[in-house]
C-alpha cells in the first residue's frame, strides 16, 4: 500500500495481540526512562527539569496511536508508584498527563494527515504545534494544577515555576530528540508490521 507521500507500508489487519505486546514493551521502556533518565529539579518537587521520556511518548503516540498513549500512561503509573512519587490512586489521575502528551500529537497527525517522517511544511507545523508545544502545555497545567490543589505545590509562584520549567525542558527534548528520531526511523517503522496508521491498527 502506498501513502500520500509515496511511501510503501504494510496494510494493517486490525487489532491483534501484537499491539498488547507492543504497548507492554513501550510502557516498560518509558518506565525505565522516567526512573533513570529524568534530570530532576529541587526547586519544585515532582517536576523534572529535563524529561527525555516525553520525546519518546510523543514519537510513540505518532507512530502507534492510542497504543503509544496507553504506554505513556502505564509507564508513568508504574514508575511513579515504584519510586514513591505518589500513591497509586493519585498516580492513576496524575498519569493522564503523559497519556495526553502522547495522544495530542497522535490525534493531530491522524486528523491532519501529517507524515511522521516530516517531509512537508505542514508536517513540520503539525509537529511543532502539537508534538512540541501543546503536548507539553496542556499536560503541564493539568499535572501541576492537581499538585497545587492538594498542596504539593505550595504557592502560585511555585506553580508558575513548575509549568515554565516543565515546558522549557519538554521543548528541548521533543526538538532535540524527537525530530531526528522521526526523520530517521519513521521510514523503517512504516515498513514494519508495528506501524499504526489509524487509531488502533
Amino acid at each position: 500500500m502506498v501513502s500520500e507521500s509515496g511511501e510503501t507500508y504494510l496494510p494493517k489487519r486490525g487489532v491483534s495481540p501484537l499491539h498488547i505486546v507492543l504497548t507492554a514493551v513501550m510502557a516498560g521502556v518509558l518506565s525505565l526512562m522516567i526512573l533513570f533518565a529524568a534530570i530532576t529539579t529541587t526547586v519544585v518537587p515532582g517536576v523534572a527539569a529535563l524529561y527525555p521520556a516525553t520525546a519518546f511518548e510523543v514519537v510513540f503516540g505518532i507512530w502507534f496511536g492510542v497504543w503509544g498513549a496507553l504506554a505513556a500512561y502505564i509507564g508513568l503509573v508504574i514508575a511513579g508508584t515504584y519510586a514513591g512519587w505518589f500513591p497509586l490512586p493519585l498516580g492513576v489521575v496524575l498519569s493522564l498527563s503523559d497519556f495526553a502528551a502522547a495522544f495530542i500529537p497522535a490525534a493531530a497527525f491522524r486528523l491532519l494527515k501529517a507524515d511522521p517522517a516530516l517531509k512537508r511544511a505542514r508536517d513540520w507545523v503539525t509537529y511543532i504545534v502539537f508534538g512540541v508545544v501543546l503536548s507539553s502545555v496542556i499536560p503541564s497545567f493539568y499535572y501541576n494544577s492537581i499538585n497545587l490543589a492538594i498542596g504539593w505545590i505550595p504557592s502560585w509562584e511555585a506553580f508558575v515555576l513548575a509549568v515554565v520549567s516543565w515546558n522549557i525542558g519538554n521543548y528541548i527534548v521533543t526538538t532535540v530528540i524527537g525530530i531526528p528520531i522521526l526523520k530517521i526511523v519513521t521510514p523503517y517503522v512504516k515498513r514494519s508490521a508495528l506501524y499504526v496508521q489509524h487509531w488502533l491498527s
